[in-house]
């Protein structure tokens, strides 16, 4: 029996030959997984419900460090570099949140997704990863200095 044969397969791999639509699915559940499992560990697994904005921007901020890993793990890139450009802290429903997004880009510059993250006082970190045509507003920036 070779080594290999009880290795799970890579579903989203380029160079197995799946339905591509089927891939890019697996590939956006995998990133959604993943990128929010990380950002419970960096953030905690539910956010303080009093944090201000400058709180979840200094959050946001540590995010940074997950994904050069997923980056590595995944074959892609983030653009802009994750976790990506906001409108900024809003208020909602008595609390405060943040939405950043930043596509995802393969190693050959294809794009693969939109990745969103949102981070709202009192709850978990949510990441969800959207096909890759969803659009990131125009409006939105970086996360301001500071």
């Amino acid at each position: 029996m070779r080594p290999d044969r009880h290795r799970a397969p890579n579903c989203y791999d380029r160079s197995v030959e799946v339905d591509s639509e089927l891939a890019r699915q697996a590939l956006r559940l995998a990133l959604s997984a993943e990128l929010t499992r990380r950002a419970a560990r960096s953030a905690g697994e539910r956010l303080a419900p009093d944090l201000d904005a400058r709180a979840l921007v200094a959050i946001a901020r540590d995010l940074a460090e997950i994904a050069a890993p997923v980056e590595r793990a995944h074959r892609l890139r983030f653009a802009p570099p994750y976790p990506g450009v906001t409108a900024g802290v809003q208020q909602a429903r008595g609390g405060r949140r943040l939405v950043l997004a930043c596509a995802v880009q393969s190693a050959d510059g294809e794009p693969e997704a939109v990745v969103y993250t949102t981070l709202i006082a009192g709850r978990a970190p949510q990441v969800t990863a959207a096909p890759a045509g969803a659009q990131i507003p125009s409006g939105w920036a970086a996360l301001a200095e500071g």
